[in-house]
This record gives structure tokens, sequence and C-alpha cells, in this order.
């Protein structure tokens, strides 16, 4: 891999040369990745989406970033916009800009981000992947091979199972399968007696939350892990938290409260495992995330909380779009078009 910098992602604005590619492929060195889809095959190409964007590029700051809890830009919460605006150019919805600009802030921003921990540097990664460039090159640093270098012995890849499944997802999306598959094959040792996974890696009974198993449910799958006990487990748990509208609460209880990250990071799972997304259960869960939308096409957390969400919305928009993790933008042999690396070779 090659080091670079800003020198190597200002070439983010061929971007654009990027979202032609379509389809869905596999290959030995990424067992799951995902290409992106193309327009015509995403369940989700209609006004939601573009209202969606249109919001994220109003509270795009001047920098590029997105703004955190604090009200500054944030590189996470920049990371998670990244990967929304790329989902939603798979629907057809033109976010180039927007993406070019927070590239280019992940760029500068990378280095003291990434240093926090390998669920933060993997979630650059995958940003970085879900636009077509070589995570290689960003903020001057290798963060592919860090990533690696972060992983131990055996244990957690981070502070839990969530950062766990992060850079699983991270270490695909970059081809990096065989690392990735021996880290899927530590989630069993985590799971709780009901088939979920909790945030921290407690097995505690009752511990698990639907959004730690969702995204441990999309590093199994990425992995190549599609059925088996863990499988089956952690849908059996997800089902139980699914609301009579069709949404999700963060764990199953008594009266469910749905929210809309929790909806969207269940419906990325069930997409991720091949399930019918027109039948009773996917579809109830597409409906019901699509009603937290306002008017402003930002997405509220909950039916209590209507205010605008930006977290929420960043979320939601891979959900709609039909899209697991990792998102990853390329040919079918999961190798970036216009990789600032395969340029610069040139």
């Amino acid at each position: 891999m090659r080091r670079g910098g800003v020198a190597g992602l200002a070439l983010v604005m061929a971007v654009s040369l990027l979202w032609p590619a379509a389809g869905r492929a596999q290959d030995a060195g990424t067992p799951g990745a995902a290409t992106v889809s193309s327009p015509e095959a995403s369940p989700a190409s209609g006004s939601g989406l573009e209202a969606a964007v249109a919001y994220l590029e109003a509270v795009q700051g001047d920098d590029g970033g997105f703004p955190g809890f604090e009200g500054t830009s944030d590189p996470g919460v920049t990371a998670d916009a990244t990967i929304a605006l790329a989902a939603a150019m798979t629907a057809g919805v033109d976010a180039v800009d927007a993406i070019d600009r927070a590239v280019a802030y992940l760029d500068a921003n990378a280095a003291a981000y990434v240093a926090t921990g390998p669920g933060q540097r993997a979630k650059a990664v995958l940003a970085i992947v879900a636009v077509g460039l070589d995570p290689s090159l960003l903020g001057g640093e290798d963060q592919v091979e860090a990533l690696l270098a972060a992983i131990p012995a055996d244990g957690f890849a981070g502070s839990g199972i969530y950062d766990t499944a992060l850079v699983t997802l991270a270490l695909t999306g970059a081809g990096e399968g065989e690392a990735a598959a021996d880290l899927a094959g530590r989630f069993g040792a985590f799971v709780t007696p009901d088939g979920s996974w909790a945030f921290d890696g407690s097995t505690d009974a009752g511990m698990g939350d639907t959004n730690t198993t969702a995204l441990v449910v999309q590093a199994l799958v990425a992995t190549g892990v599609t059925t088996g006990p863990e499988i089956d487990g952690a849908l059996a748990y997800l089902g139980q938290a699914q609301a009579a509208d069709g949404g999700f609460a963060y764990q199953p209880a008594d009266p469910l409260v749905p929210d809309a990250n929790s909806t969207a990071l269940v419906v990325q799972a069930l997409a991720a495992t091949g399930a019918d997304m027109g039948s009773e259960a996917p579809a109830a869960a597409m409906a019901a995330l699509a009603a937290f939308q306002n008017s402003s096409g930002a997405f509220r957390y909950t039916a209590e909380t209507p205010e605008d969400n930006l977290f929420a919305t960043v979320q939601a928009i891979p959900a709609l779009a039909g899209l697991a993790l990792p998102i990853v933008t390329g040919t079918s042999s999961g190798t970036p078009v216009a990789s600032p690396a395969a340029m610069a070779a040139d």
C-alpha cells in the first residue's frame, strides 16, 4: 500500500466517475463486500432520499465537515455522513459536491480522529472505501495497515463488540478478507444467552442490543457467514424488538419504543442476510423507517422527539437505499475505479 494524503485524496473530484459501476459482487479477498448497486436496483430512489441529502447539504459546514454533539465539525459524524451520501448516490441522488468536500475534511482531520481508537479508524476506512478511494492515502497514513496492526491476538479490536464489528467491516471493504474473517470468528465467544451482542462485549443476559447485534450480522455476512446458529439467533432476537408499527427498539422491552437508528441498522442487517424486503416484517420496517422522516428531509430519532436529528439521518439513508455495510464503490472485483493510487500509477 502507498502513503499519500492531501495530494492523493485531492483526486476525489474524479469520484463522479465511480457511480456507473453497478452490481453486488464478491471476490476471494473480500468475501461479502458489495459494490454499489445501480440506481435501477435501488428500492429507494425517490424524493425521500433526495430530501435527506438536501438536508445533509444544508447542514454541511464550510470546511466540509458535519456537526457533532458540540455543534462543530466532527470527523466521526462526517464519516457517517460520507457513507450516507455514497449510499444515496447509488439510488441516483447527486451528492458528488458534498462528498468531495466531506472527504477533503476527513483527509485534513483524520490523524487526530483515527488515533482515538480502532473503531474510529475503521469508520474512516469505511467512509473512504464507500466513495471508491484508497484508505491507504487518508491523512498521510496507511489506515488499513494501521488497522491491521491494532488487532490484538484475541479479544476485541477496540473497546468492545461494536468496535470489533466496525473493524471487521472496514477490513472486508478494504480487501483484507482473511484478517476480517479471523476477527469475525471471535464473535461467537461474546454472544449473550438470547442470541444478541452487547456494545461492550458483555455476555450477561439482557445486556444485548439491536444496534450492536445488527452490525455484527452485517460483519458476519460480509465475511461469508450467511447462515448458522449465530445468524439465526441474532435474527430471532431482532424479531423480538420489532414494534407493531414495524420499527425496531434498542432492546426488546415492554413497551417497545422504536427509534430511527435501531430501525435503520436492523434494515441493513436484513438486507445483508438476503431477506425478501418485500415480505411482511422487512416491508413494515422500511415503512416505519420512512415514517421517521420530517418535512425538512431529516429524520427524527423517535416519535416522542420530533426535531431533526442529524445522527438519525445519516444512519437512515443507507438503509433506505437498501445497502448493508461495507459499501464498496468500484468494479465487480471490488477495485476502486478511480483510486488515487491507481491513477497516480498510470
